[in-house]
């Protein structure tokens, strides 16, 4: 079977295709991602950074996690910290608030109070520039990393999005952060990369 006609016969893709990140080389990692957690009945997902725009040609991300937790019975906790950000997305993705939360937060503080396991988490927060001192981006995505790990246990995924830009995109600290727990020397958490393309796709494994 092509690699288009399995697309085809994919759900999520059929109902979605008009945005362009379904259509672009980041929704190979996005539906592992969903694919692993389904296989593995997870139950969360913890967005940062969530839908912005209508339509929104560069993400979606809330409007495909709503449809999926609708679908498999999961929730959704997104978090941004511009509430007008938060009100399109709450627009937008109406038809599954059963299944959503929506925070009005900064993610690295809301990150570090949550009382929860996280299933998969999804770290979209902070607009990244392609090319040029991405620092900021990366900094804030380490953090908030850094907050969630002790949220996250074994089978637990990490997606990052932005990956593959010149500068190392958002994940170039946490990346480097994570390999650093593979050494055999490293206590605790252990990382294992499934995916690196579009968006950097990691399993904790220990």
């Amino acid at each position: 079977m092509s690699e288009f006609l399995f697309l085809e016969n994919d759900w999520l893709y059929k109902k979605y295709r008009y945005l362009e990140f379904v259509r672009s080389e980041k929704w190979f990692t996005f539906k592992t991602a969903l694919n692993l957690l389904l296989q593995r009945n997870g139950k969360l997902i913890v967005e940062t950074g969530t839908m912005r725009l209508h339509d929104d040609p560069g993400g979606g991300s809330t409007l495909l996690f709503g449809a999926f937790c609708q679908r498999y019975g999961m929730r959704l906790i997104t978090v941004d910290i511009n509430a007008l950000n938060l009100k399109v997305a709450m627009d937008e993705t109406r038809q599954f608030r059963k299944y959503i939360t929506y925070v009005h937060s900064d993610s690295v503080e809301f990150l570090k109070r949550f009382d929860g396991y996280i299933d998969l988490l999804y770290l979209d927060s902070l607009d990244c520039p392609a090319e040029g001192d991405a620092t900021e981006a990366q900094i804030h995505n380490l953090n908030e990393f850094k907050a969630a790990e002790p949220k996250m246990s074994i089978g637990s995924l990490l997606l990052i999005d932005d990956n593959n830009f010149p500068n190392g995109g958002k994940s170039r600290l946490t990346k480097s952060y994570l390999l650093e727990s593979q050494s055999p020397v490293a206590c605790f958490m252990r990382w294992y990369c499934i995916l690196d393309w579009g968006q950097s796709l990691w399993e904790r494994v220990a």
